[in-house]
C-alpha cells in the first residue's frame, strides 16, 4: 500500500496529541458491568447493549483526555 492509502485507511496516528495523563470519569453500574464483561470475555463477545455501555465509557474517556 502507498502512503496516501494508509493516510485514509490505515491505523490513525494520535501521537501528536497523546501524552501521559491521569483521567477521572464517573461510570454507571451498567457501564462497569460492560467493562468487566469485555475484560473477562473479550470485546467481540459483547452483546449490543453491553457494547453501547462500553462505547459510552470510551466516549467519557475521550472527552476527558481530549475535550
Amino acid at each position: 500500500m502507498n502512503n496516501s492509502h494508509n493516510a485514509f485507511f490505515g491505523k490513525p496516528d494520535y501521537s501528536h496529541i497523546a501524552n501521559d495523563k491521569t483521567a477521572t470519569i464517573s461510570i454507571t453500574a451498567s457501564e462497569m458491568s460492560a467493562i468487566l464483561y469485555a475484560y473477562d470475555r473479550g470485546v467481540s463477545k459483547l452483546d449490543v447493549g453491553s457494547m453501547q455501555e462500553l462505547d459510552s465509557v470510551i466516549g467519557k474517556l475521550k472527552d476527558e483526555l481530549h475535550p
